[in-house]
Order: structure tokens, then sequence, then C-alpha cells
């Protein structure tokens, strides 16, 4: 009888533990459509020009056609940034507009896939290089779209450049392969928070992130360190774990390492967490916006960029 006193009592403990457990149920996403944007603005070696690009959801079960891909890409918007000192308002340019030769890298360069530049995709450009691009800036965007009430702003700032140095290619871990290198650097990091996102462009691919592209420096703060750096491979790539992220002997590279505010880090850690942490038993996760009125990331790049030979 005592046995199954300490069975009931353990059994009610359990019950009123549970019963005090509140499900976690995310917050309802309309069906309404919205809008996301996407935009950047950097300074430092190797920075590229000041775009954004906004686009509208879709509903997460649903097929799109090329031509309801390209209707996404919103092309009536009015888009201003201001850099301390002046408004810029970017100017519209569509894939349309491209000489064609030029529509590949252009498609790179803005993350769209080459083999889709014959779809008209209309971005916002800071064409004429107007914006003050330099390290300790804030940067305020405004977006008005066309017959839209609501106005879509965001704030970034461009940190101080924290760059890499004394690369070097070394042996494959564990057993060399012929012909592969695993690229090392350093960095002399500052007692402060920093952080970081980094992109590589090797065998004659676009400039890339990998899947994991930001860190910070909570493992070395205010030290020399001494790290590996891995290629970014491309979407959809075989996956080998033994030449994963390795260089190619004999290739030329470069590598944009980027320094980035909090907001911006906060950004790609929660994307990066949820596209990779797919399946049915991964755990839900909020996607951080730094954009008022919608969705997506407004963010500065600190940028330093180097060219390497990949050689052991």
């Amino acid at each position: 009888m005592r046995t199954w006193s300490k069975l009931l009592c353990v059994l009610f403990i359990l019950v009123g533990i549970f019963a005090c457990e509140e499900p976690f149920v995310p917050e309802p996403v309309e069906n309404a459509e919205q809008y996301v944007v996407e935009g950047y603005v950097e300074a430092g070696e190797g920075s590229n020009f000041s775009y954004v690009i906004i686009t509208k959801t879709v509903p997460f079960f649903s097929e799109i056609s090329p031509d309801q891909y390209a209707s996404l890409f919103v092309d009536d918007a009015t888009v201003t940034v201001n850099d301390g000192s002046n408004d810029v308002t970017f100017t519209k340019l569509c894939l349309s507009d491209i000489p064609d030769d030029l529509k590949d890298q252009a498609g790179e360069l803005i993350g769209i896939n080459p083999d889709s530049t014959d779809i008209n995709v209309c971005i916002y450009v800071d064409i004429f290089d107007q914006l003050i691009r330099e390290v300790g800036r804030t940067y305020s965007l405004e977006v008005t779209i066309e017959n839209e009430e609501e106005i879509i702003t965001a704030q970034t700032t461009i940190p101080e450049i924290i760059p890499l140095y004394d690369f070097v290619f070394r042996d494959t871990p564990g057993v060399p392969i012929e012909g592969l290198a695993q690229l090392w650097c350093k960095i002399s990091d500052p007692l402060e928070k920093n952080y970081y996102r980094y992109f590589t462009q090797a065998d004659s691919t676009a400039l890339i992130s990998p899947f994991n592209s930001v860190t910070n420096d909570g493992a070395w703060n205010g030290q020399e360190f001494e790290f590996p750096i891995s290629k970014a491979e491309p979407a959809g790539a075989d996956f080998d774990p033994n030449t994963f992220g390795m260089f190619t002997e004999g290739d030329t590279i470069i590598m944009k390492w980027c320094t980035i505010d909090s907001i911006h880090y906060d950004f790609w850690e929660t994307f990066e967490y949820a596209r990779n942490n797919q399946g049915p038993f991964s755990a839900y996760t909020r996607i951080k916006t730094n954009v008022d009125g919608a969705w997506g990331i407004f963010g500065g790049y600190g940028v330093s960029a180097s060219e390497l030979v990949v050689e052991k």
C-alpha cells in the first residue's frame, strides 16, 4: 500500500507540474500580403554599391511560376536613404534595362540565380554613389509604396573595420587530400563586443556566404586569434564531409570579411538557424528584423576584402 501511495503522490505531482505549463503558440500570421526588405550600405576596400530589394510575401504552401516570381519584386516604390548629411533617392533598376552580357554579373551581385536572369526583376540602387559611405555613420531608410499609406523604415550603422591577416593555406584536416587546402587566418579583436559576417568567391562562382556566415567574438574577445575559414558552397551543392569547405590549389579566391552591428547579426543568426534547423522536430524560430512596417534587413557592412591564390 505504501508503494502505491508513493506512486500516486508522484503521479499527482507530475500532473500538477505539466498542468502549470503553458504551451507556446506562435503568433498567427495573417494571409494578407506583406513586404520584405533587403538592403545594404557598405564601406571599405572591396565594398559594393548600396541597394535595396523590396519583395512581397507568398503563402508557405504555394507554387510559384516564373511570372509570379517576377511579380513579387516591387517596382512602384520610392526608396530614400539618409546618411546623416543628405537624403539620397535610389534609382529603380530592372534587369531588362541591363545589357545581356552584364545580366549574369548583376544577378550574382544581388543574389539572384544567373539562370533566372531572363526573368525581369527590379531593385533600387544608389547608382551614382551619392551616399557618404564611411565607418561610424548611421543610415536611415524610408520606403513608400505607391497607393500605400504605411511607410517602411529601418536604421543601420557601419561599424569599425576589423580586418583579417596572416592568411595561410594548410593541409586538409585528418588525412591530407591532394589538390585541396584549408584556409587559416588571424584577427586582432578589440576588447568591446564585435560581430562579423563573411563571403568567399572560388571555383569561378559568385561571391556567396556560407551556411553559417556570422559569428561574434564571444570566445576570443580582445585577443589575437587564429581560426580556419570555410569556402562557401553554393546552395544545392553535393555534400562530402571530407572536402566540404576546402579550397582547390591553384585557384584565385576572394575573401570578404565584414563587421556588422548587433541587430544585423541577430537577423542573420536567427535566419540561418531557422534555415539549417529544418525538419518535423525542429524548434520554432522567429527571425529577428530591424525593419519597421515590413520584414527583412537593412544592414551596414565594414568591409575588408582580400584576393588570394590557393598555395600550400
